[in-house]
């Protein structure tokens, strides 16, 4: 999947983007309106001063490249267009002087130029990607969703994360200025580090066992086999021992087990995370007999298709869950 398709598809290089956009604007109004008020202490190395307004133009600057660089795969040369303008506007919104017009003005035209030249690009360039269907999954199993959320792993992600974006929000709210600026980037990070480990994730195809431990075989009833890139996409029912039988694709880089000619597999999976299946490549003879032996009768009931949950799902909802928390105990103390 390419980082433009992905673009349209998911939120959180969105959300960043859009909290730079703002992060962007804000800086630059700072600047504009608070400039003339900046109290400077000088000697001999040079002048600096610990207020936002003095230093807000060299944050703007960084913080509209972000902006620009998360919104490309969504907007191409808009994003950076979008970027600009943004910063023009936040020099003009009451400043206390002229002397950021010129830049603002200057600013303007150029990102106005941006824009245009994005939408010339956009309706002169037919994307393929866009107008193929997305490739779908069923619903998450929800008690197994759950039990990854309450994992101490997830609860320690999730914690830390909780902080980053309560410091946000409350210094956006009522805090002081430098706590919101560190909770907004931080919170572009987390929004960044999520957005990337969901690069390649397809919702209905099955993670991979990272190990064995937990893992047990189960036999599966082939639907379909097709290619997808450079590896087979098995269509497959499995079939859990004690379990609900469920419909999952695994993909793999071999065509192995001849499934094509029985249409039947053994599969290992762990029973706590069902979407994660994999297809061993050297099974044990007996029990790649019985799986086919097991899925040969006609009287298989229906079963439901269920999907991958997105990487770091787990550690966003107890994440969410717990910046709630502390923003509520912030608030009422």
């Amino acid at each position: 999947m390419t980082t433009r398709a992905y673009g349209r598809t998911s939120w959180p290089w969105a959300a960043a983007a859009v909290l730079l956009f703002w992060q962007t604007w804000f800086l630059c109004h700072v600047h504009a309106t608070e400039r003339s008020g900046v109290r400077w202490a000088c000697d001999t190395e040079g002048c600096g001063t610990d207020q936002l307004a003095g230093g807000a133009l060299f944050l703007a600057a960084p913080s509209a490249l972000g902006a620009a660089v998360f919104a490309a795969p969504f907007l191409g040369l808009w994003g950076a267009g979008l970027a600009v303008l943004l910063a023009a506007f936040g020099l003009l919104v009451g400043r206390e002087d002229d002397h950021a017009v010129v830049a603002a003005y200057g600013l303007a035209g150029l990102g106005v130029v941006l824009v245009v030249a994005g939408a010339v690009r956009s309706l002169g360039r037919r994307d393929p990607e866009a107008e193929a269907p997305a490739q779908g999954g069923g619903g998450v199993p929800v008690r197994a969703l759950l039990r990854r959320v309450l994992a101490p792993g997830t609860l320690l992600v999730a914690a830390s994360a909780a902080v980053v974006v309560t410091g946000f929000v409350h210094g956006a709210l009522d805090g002081p200025r430098w706590v919101m600026m560190l909770g907004l980037n931080g919170t572009v990070a987390l929004l960044f580090a999520l957005g990337t480990v969901r690069l390649r994730h397809r919702p209905g195809v099955a993670g991979r066992l990272l190990s064995g431990e937990g893992a047990v075989h189960a036999p599966a009833r082939l639907h379909s086999l097709t290619t997808r890139g450079t590896d087979f996409v098995f269509d497959l029912t499995v079939l859990p021992e004690g379990g609900a039988p469920y419909r999952i694709e695994v993909e793999h880089p071999l065509d192995l087990q001849d499934v094509r000619v029985h249409r039947a597999a053994l599969v290992r999976h762990d029973p706590r995370r069902p979407w994660l299946v994999d297809l061993p490549q050297h099974p044990p003879a007996a029990e790649l007999a019985r799986a086919r032996a097991a899925v040969r009768t006609d009287d298989l009931p229906t079963a439901p298709r269920i999907g991958a949950p997105a990487p770091g799902t787990p550690a966003l909802v107890a994440g969410t869950v717990l910046a709630a928390v502390l923003l509520t105990v912030v608030t009422l103390t």
